[in-house]
């Protein structure tokens, strides 16, 4: 054997081979080791510190009681209880019933005891989560269950996604062993022929209750000969369950795919993928055979067109669920059985065709006619398209806004109203009646509610010290419940400023405020009082001349304001019109004047631009001129007025040409210059200033014990924290800081199991042999349903409890909730996003982010901003005026951000994180705009917080977002920072716009640059010290790492193949010699 050495040279070839494979494969397992732990449950390492009387850990933020047992450790039956009734309570408080005819016999809530048949595919694999982005995870009672049961079924009923590269459904979890639960169901009886047809049916196709958005989209209801191909004697079954007919309708929602207009597979019966399909339409036949009471379920975050539903005498009601999440059906099933009332308003208008929104006259796929030319940059990790682009030539009128505002001008007979611009259901002029299906706001309820102003609202207006402005309303409502049935209502404030043709554009009805009751018996009433911020009714004029050389302002032109009380938005219109003394007879729905307010506001009581001084003390200007397409082209865009609907109803803008240089020149990424010899000397880096961070909790941002801290870091570690800023978060060896995986996503809920614990060292850590351990804490219904509770106490306490759950899973930052605005209802992503209003929108984040603060966990809501929809959302560029910008999108986010709801005099509130949009503002990166990010969310509205790009975006860019005021990238999956990750030799960052090499040497003669990541890291800090991270913090604070069982096999396989090396290598080198020696091989 010793004479083969060809044997063992070719071995010893393959051993080092795979010697050297296995070392990259445990570098690769290294960099994304937290990642890896949290998909397995592992832990590669773990905090460790030893609390002492003297220097105690976890004294910051603790569980709530309720979830703890008596010896303080975690009760993981009483968290899942406490997740189930939140769940319920949503969905209970946040369905909104739309139509209840109950004039003959019918209609809602059924009877006790009813024999029910549920129809439609969905109604047995439900829409409960999104797909991709904001899952449902785990098991969930599913709606017969709900309407039939009293425990819950959790071992045989998962959620589940569709997986496209499996061509199949995939549970989220892979099996549940743990306990299972009682509850109060709804005690009905269903029919099991129905239930077993569509069973089979829904696993023929595959459906999943997280379900995908398609470009071409099919709902796969059943026709009625597949579901005779099923059981050919179905409808024997009818006579026995037709106390009600229960049709389910579904869309899905999801991230990165959006809804198209005319995408839809051909065959279906649907022009729009939010039309009724024809074998909906025939589930809907089957459910009148059935019974004389039909009842539809709208099981969608989007606005699906039902203006036929609404016009249909049999049918008799029509309840809203949205996404429910895994728990959200015990909610339904309440309503249903007349358990609770329903009490929610619509997040968004529901148009008879969505089509007719102005915004669906710009929406899918748009490229410059000269892109291939001019374009240079790539399109970045992700492939997208930066020669794309977006019109929002409609302006302000998104969503109600323009429904609304266009049927006030129709009543008043002004702006061409009348038009057939823009007319899709109505027949020659343009009809609201035809045109809107269910407004904004609206909903019904099974009792009865009178409302009246307890005393005269009063406008309040000051200045402070500091120059800063405040100007209110408050409004006392009393509120009667007039009905036989207890039930709790939503009280919705809105306002009208006065309009002036040709002047800035405004709607004529915006929702300001909102608040709701408790649960009033019948006769019982409640005085609720609201505060509404008149900032939120000011104008944004981007012409306004300031006198200093400057543009843009906010304004309250003088003259009579209106605010008024209303079922939504429509609702409240109709109550101002009346005041009005507008004509009954062109009114759409009646108006009650006693529910409006008229105040007359001279510049006396407001000065006109008293809202361009912020609550920081800025004054405000134009700072996103470039979002405009006509700052660089003028003339080539025409946005819709209210002076003249006909005239200016838009065009598909889909013939653009790229002529100015510096648009294009923004469009390739060219935004920041590195400077190489500035002097840097006043910027301290690396002094021992004795301070550690664990030392920081408590301390306020302006402290200058910050400065201290601060100056002990490195510019290197600086640069490592304001790059890499989650899942984990780097070390910080100088000031004590050890890495740490520390952030995730979603909203409804954390999407860490409670055995992937990034925290298990913490007292109430559920141990991994508990048998609630696979509990997935991503369980609530979508964020439409939190925004149709019109309860800010509900959206406090939910941000409250995914801040609990965050105790649970060692999380300290919260990439979410979403916070985009609904452009138009096709955005796949509506279901993470609230509402088409800013105001509701900025209310829901402001309350989810304050309650989860209690807990330590920070939410970062996403994404900021301007992310209008997922086609091509890494590359597009979407343009708009910046009134636009400013009242829509952003207002969401100023509301948060601001949060003077919870302002004292000793304490600022605010949201503390934002993730920032894949998407441009005009040509610009949100994640570059100096503008965007600096001076608009630092200067204009105080934020002093964390700011994450999206996942590994515009890493070609680098010094560009490091200097615009976003604090640190998303690089999801990395981990070994300064090890086994370092700036210098990471490929995310490799190839820059302008040239320039990564490093941590690169900004060394740049004092601009290093001021920017010094103010990025001292905010990414103070978000840290406020957060639960706390906790596990003290001076014995240090990381450890643990062996893995896929540590231990690359470990093992590097030995293996190593040993293996050196024995071949030896043979080799033997039977070599040998060969020699013996004269069969001559040197």
């Amino acid at each position: 054997m010793l004479r083969k050495s060809g044997l063992w040279r070719g071995l010893a070839a393959i051993s080092v081979f795979l010697f050297g494979l296995s070392i990259i494969a445990g570098n690769v397992l290294e960099s994304y080791s937290a990642t890896i732990d949290t998909f397995l449950g592992t832990h590669s390492q773990v905090f460790q510190s030893e609390s002492s009387e003297s220097d105690p850990l976890y004294n910051k933020f603790l569980p709530s009681e309720e979830v703890l047992n008596p010896d303080g450790t975690g009760n993981s039956r009483a968290l899942i209880l406490k997740a189930i009734r939140l769940g319920r309570e949503q969905a209970a408080e946040g369905s909104v019933l739309l139509k209840n005819d109950k004039s003959n016999g019918g209609g809602l809530p059924l009877k006790e005891g009813a024999a029910i048949t549920l129809f439609g595919i969905r109604s047995s694999t439900p829409i409960v989560g999104s797909a991709f982005g904001v899952k449902a995870h785990g098991p969930y009672i599913n709606l017969e269950q709900a309407l039939s049961s009293d425990k819950t079924d959790f071992a045989h009923t998962m959620t589940a996604n569709y997986s496209t590269s499996e061509g199949r459904r995939v549970n989220t979890t892979k099996k549940w062993t743990g306990e299972e639960f009682e509850f109060d169901g709804a005690g009905f009886t269903i029919n099991p022929t129905m239930s077993g047809v569509y069973k089979i049916l829904s696993a023929t196709y595959q459906l999943a209750e997280n379900d995908l958005v398609s470009e071409t989209y099919n709902p796969y209801e059943p026709s009625v000969s597949e579901i005779e191909n099923v059981n050919p004697n179905f409808r024997d079954s009818f006579t026995q369950y037709n106390d009600a007919a229960i049709v389910v309708i579904s869309r899905p929602s999801g991230e990165s795919t959006d809804f198209l207009p005319g995408g839809v597979e051909p065959g279906i019966g649907a022009k729009e993928p939010l039309a009724l399909t024809t074998n909906e339409k025939d589930a809907i036949k089957l459910a009148k055979e059935c019974s004389d009471n039909v009842i539809v379920l709208l099981n969608t975050s989007s606005a699906i067109e039902i203006g036929e539903l609404k016009n249909d005498p049999e049918i008799d009601a029509i309840l809203w669920i949205g996404a429910p999440g895994n728990y959200g059906f015990l909610g339904v099933a309440d309503i249903l059985s007349g358990k609770v009332s329903p009490s929610g308003g619509l997040f968004d208008i529901f148009p008879t065709y969505n089509m007719s929104a102005p915004a669906m006259q710009n929406m899918g796929r748009f490229s410059y006619t000269n892109a291939k030319d001019v374009i240079t940059r790539g399109g970045g990790r992700f492939g997208g398209d930066v020669g794309q682009y977006l019109m929002e030539a409609e302006g302000i009128y998104v969503g109600y806004r323009y429904y609304e505002t266009r049927y006030y001008d129709c009543v008043m007979g002004q702006g061409n109203a009348k038009s057939s611009a823009g007319t899709f259901a109505s027949e020659g002029a343009w009809d609201y009646a035809k045109e809107v299906a269910y407004s904004f706001g609206f909903g019904l309820s099974y009792t009865n509610f009178k409302f009246a102003f307890a005393d005269e609202p009063v406008l309040k207006v000051s200045t402070n010290e500091k120059g800063i402005p405040s100007g209110t309303m408050t409004f006392k409502v009393k509120v009667t419940n007039t009905g036989n049935m207890a039930g709790k209502t939503s009280v919705q404030i809105y306002g009208q400023a006065p309009y002036l043709k040709g002047g800035v554009e405004k709607s004529a009805i915006q929702l300001l405020n909102f608040d709701k009751t408790r649960t009033l018996q019948p006769g019982e009433s409640e005085t609720v009082e609201i505060v509404a911020d008149l900032q939120y009714i000011a104008s944004y004029d981007s012409k306004h001349d300031n006198g200093d050389g400057t543009f843009g302002a906010y304004i309250m032109d003088p003259g009579k304001y209106y605010f008024a009380v209303g079922n939504g938005a429509h609702d409240a219109l109709n109550n101002i019109l009346a005041l009005q003394g507008a004509n009954p007879a062109v009114m759409v729905g009646e108006g009650n004047a006693e529910m409006a307010y008229e105040i007359e506001i001279t510049e006396k009581e407001i000065p006109k631009t008293f809202f361009s001084v912020t609550k920081t003390g800025a004054r405000v200007s134009n700072r996103l001129d470039y979002s405009d397409w006509n700052y660089f082209q003028e003339g080539e865009v025409t946005y819709l007025s209210r002076a003249d609907w006909e005239a200016t109803w838009p065009r598909t803008y889909d013939d653009l040409t790229l002529k100015n240089k510096q648009l294009i020149d923004y469009l390739n990424g060219h935004y920041y210059t590195i400077a190489t010899n500035d002097n840097t000397s006043k910027i301290e880096w690396g002094k021992d200033n004795g301070i550690l961070f664990y030392e920081m909790y408590g301390v306020d941002f302006d402290d200058e014990k910050w400065e201290r801290l601060l100056s002990s870091m490195t510019l290197e570690e600086a640069m490592y924290l304001v790059t890499y800023g989650g899942p984990s978060i780097p070390a910080v060896p100088s000031i004590g800081i050890v890495e740490a995986y520390l952030t995730e996503n979603a909203g409804n809920g954390i999407q860490v199991s409670l055995q992937a614990n990034k925290d298990p060292n913490a007292p109430w850590a559920i141990k991994a042999d508990d048998p609630n351990a696979e509990w997935h804490p991503g369980v609530f219904g979508n964020a439409p349903l939190v925004a149709s509770t019109f309860n800010p106490d509900f959206m406090y306490r939910i941000g409250q409890f995914v801040g609990e759950e965050s105790l649970f899973t060692g999380i300290s930052i919260l990439w979410g909730p979403g916070l985009n605005t609904h452009r138009h209802a096709y955005n796949g992503r509506n279901g993470e996003y609230y509402s088409e209003d800013p105001v509701l929108s900025g209310i829901c984040a402001m309350e989810f982010a304050i309650g989860a603060l209690d807990y330590g966990l920070i939410a970062a809501p996403k994404h900021f901003a301007f992310n209008d929809q997922e086609t091509n959302r890494s590359g597009v560029a979407p343009y708009m005026t910046e009134q636009r910008a400013r009242e829509i999108e952003l207002r969401a986010y100023q509301y948060a951000v601001e949060a003077s709801k919870y302002d004292t005099e000793e304490y600022d509130a605010s949201m503390l994180g934002l993730m920032v949009s894949l998407s441009k503002i005009g040509p610009v990166e949100c994640t570059a705009s100096r503008e965007l990010m600096t001076d608009i969310l630092q200067t204009e509205w105080g934020f002093k917080g964390y700011a994450v790009t999206d996942i590994y975006d515009d890493t070609d860019i680098y010094a560009a977002v490091l200097t615009s005021g976003t604090t640190c990238y998303d690089m999801r999956g990395l981990s070994g920072f300064g090890t086994t990750v370092k700036l210098e030799t990471d490929s995310n960052f490799a190839s820059q716009i302008d040239g320039s090499v990564v490093n941590p040497a690169m900004f060394d003669g740049d004092l601009f640059a290093q001021m920017s990541i010094r103010s990025s890291a001292h905010k990414n800090l103070y978000v840290l010290s406020r957060s639960n991270l706390m906790n596990r913090y003290n001076s014995s604070t240090r990381i450890v790492k643990q062996m893995t069982w896929w540590r231990s096999a690359y470990y093992g396989a590097i030995i293996g193949t190593g040993a293996f090396t050196l024995i071949f290598l030896l043979l080799y080198l033997l039977s070599l010699k040998k060969n020699i020696k013996e004269g069969r091989l001559h040197v």
